[in-house]
């Protein structure tokens, strides 16, 4: 049983005005047949300043989809793949002052089954530069390499305890792949 992780946090990095919308979005550690991790790399200069930064997969619900339809839809969009939906893993909650939102992201295992190829939106082709399939001790280290400002901070603090959890897990046998 995996203990999840429940985190709250705040966003220093750019005057808070007001929260006009809530985002509730789900995102996954997505293990491979290597069982290596996939990290979405973003690169990209718009109302963040520029963006260079690693961070795990997924995206917002849409209409009524439940977490396990949304994640499925997310994952085959980016990366172009399928497979099977893991146990939670848990919820960040954070803020982006910059665009007066709020986020709950809902964190799970996923499993590869099958790849393809990737049906990204508009959005998604601006923002995302690659895909790259590393080792948790990697994904770990580029975490912990980016930078200590800006959405590349805000982001850092919600995936590295995810990451950690994987870690830990992983080093204790607890993690059934």
């Amino acid at each position: 049983m995996i203990k999840e992780i429940r985190l709250s946090l705040k966003d220093d990095q750019y005057p808070y005005t007001k929260i006009t919308h809530t985002r509730h979005a789900v995102r996954a550690v997505c293990f491979n047949s290597d069982n290596k991790i996939c990290l979405v790399h973003i690169k990209a200069i718009d109302q963040f300043g520029k963006r260079n930064y690693y961070e795990l997969p997924g995206g917002g619900l849409k209409n009524s989809e439940c977490h396990e339809e949304a994640l499925k839809r997310e994952l085959n969009e980016e990366l172009g793949v399928e497979g099977v939906v893991g146990p939670k893993l848990g919820v960040v909650h954070d803020f982006y002052n910059l665009i007066e939102q709020e986020n709950y992201s809902h964190y799970y295992l996923f499993k590869i089954t099958k790849t393809g190829n990737q049906h990204l939106e508009l959005d998604e082709r601006r923002l995302i530069y690659r895909l790259v399939y590393v080792s948790i001790e990697e994904a770990i280290r580029l975490m912990k390499e980016q930078d200590e400002f800006g959405v590349s901070l805000l982001v850092k603090r919600r995936e590295l305890p995810i990451l950690e959890l994987i870690s830990d897990l992983i080093a204790k046998n607890a993690l059934n792949l």
